[in-house]
């Protein structure tokens, strides 16, 4: 059988990208498959954490536009009652019971997604000089994938017509709602579990003169009170804000006084029914003073996949992979690294050798799961109670902790040790 190349790379996002970037300086041919032309709009806050910029190969310094060193952390309603949007507290939030967290060295740097996920595909294409070679193709969907004793072959649709792709090995890292993940779903072990979150900009230049409750509109604002099981976020950007709310967490047993969401067994699995552009428009009015949002996008989340099992010839990354934390909902990092770790099972095996190389590969993205596992956890435990991740982040040795572990990605198990403790 003659292959196309030794790799194929369904999506040309961040985690594509990560794969490739590595995959072409070693020398492979790849080829990268997008439905879409860069740059292209993708509903994303683009908070990058200094974790997330340590895992990237090359400075994206050129696209951020802003890098926070404070982060404002809002509670849910008093009796810790979150989801009640129309609430006295939603509308103004004690500033007393915020949390403030202010760092020397910046917290997150802020930049628009569709120009991050540009860059990120330039520096990659550029890469293939250095070695190997990429080949960026557009189409406009994966048709059927068949997986053969020796390879993996794609029928797409593409502008020109229908084709047939063959190569060793097959990254999918198209997204949660990618036509990988559901095309290998039942055979390669991919988490159907799901968070749902909503976005919308604003400029900077159409906010009242002075923000409801006298916030600042460059506040990094992470806030509990909208819903239950996740959160609703400002981040400022150089000339908009990026307002959004979304439900990112894992099913848990609720008090009484909350809404209990769905079973685990239930493949929603995450409360996103809370999430409605009703709800979105009017959080924007309590945070911003604003009457409307012109352009509001929505985002399936891949989580779940603290659970996955590499199988086969279909490496799955990112939100193709459920890699999104449930604790934080970030996810670039996650595709990052494990874009990054799919390059490195495939080379270290023999590209014919499949079960090698998925083996290999649950080996290098080990640890993430090992740290979204964690984070899977924790977000049942801080969102059935979030009045007691509060006062864990009101103690100062615990608030830097915290910090580290999910902005510098220290090792989980001192933070596990030090909740320990608090709460004994």
């Amino acid at each position: 059988m003659t292959l196309d190349c030794d790799i194929l790379i369904a999506g040309a996002g961040p985690a594509g990208c990560a794969a490739a970037y590595d995959l072409a300086q070693a020398g492979k041919q790849v080829i990268l498959l997008d439905k879409r032309t860069f740059p292209r709009q993708k509903p994303c806050a683009c908070g990058l954490t200094r974790k997330t910029l340590k895992a990237l190969r090359y400075s994206v310094d050129p696209v951020i536009e802003r890098v926070c060193h404070e982060i404002v952390l809002q509670p849910t309603t008093e009796g810790g009652d979150s989801g009640a949007v129309n609430s006295a507290h939603s509308t103004a939030t004690h500033k007393s019971a915020n949390v403030r967290v202010k760092t020397r060295n910046p917290i997150c740097a802020m930049a628009v997604r569709e120009v991050f996920d540009s860059f990120c595909l330039q520096q990659t294409l550029l890469a293939a000089r250095q070695g190997g070679s990429i080949e960026l193709r557009k189409i406009d969907r994966i048709t059927t994938l068949r997986e053969l004793p020796d390879a993996i072959e794609l029928d797409v649709a593409t502008p020109r017509g229908p084709e047939t792709l063959r190569a060793s090995i097959l990254i999918g890292a198209d997204g949660s709602n990618g036509q990988t993940r559901r095309l290998t779903h039942q055979d390669n072990g991919a988490p159907s579990q799901d968070g749902f979150a909503l976005e919308a900009t604003v400029p900077y230049a159409s906010l009242p003169s002075t923000l409801p409750n006298g916030a600042s509109p460059h506040d990094l604002v992470f806030d509990f009170a909208p819903l239950p099981g996740g959160y609703g976020w400002l981040f400022p950007k150089a000339d908009h804000i990026n307002i959004g709310v979304g439900a990112f967490a894992p099913s848990f047993a609720a008090p009484s006084s909350q809404k209990r969401l769905p079973s685990a067994k239930d493949p929603a699995q995450q409360d996103i029914k809370h999430v409605t552009r009703a709800l979105l428009l009017n959080y924007a009015q309590q945070k911003l003073g604003v009457t409307t949002l012109p352009h509001i996008t929505g985002q399936q989340l891949g989580m779940g996949g603290h659970a996955y099992v590499p199988r086969g010839r279909v490496l799955l990354v990112g939100d193709a992979a459920g890699l999104v934390d449930p604790l934080t909902g970030e996810g670039i990092h996650s595709a990052i690294v494990s874009g990054q770790a799919a390059a490195a099972a495939i080379l270290d095996c023999d590209l014919y050798n499949q079960p090698d190389i998925a083996a290999a590969y649950a080996r290098h993205l080990s640890p993430l799961l090992k740290t979204l596992a964690f984070s899977h956890r924790a977000a049942r435990a801080f969102y059935a109670h979030p009045e007691r991740g509060f006062k864990a982040m009101r103690t100062p040795f615990m608030r830097s902790l915290i910090l580290k572990t999910y902005a510098d990605g220290l090792p989980h198990t001192s933070l596990i040790s030090a909740l320990a403790k608090l709460t004994t």
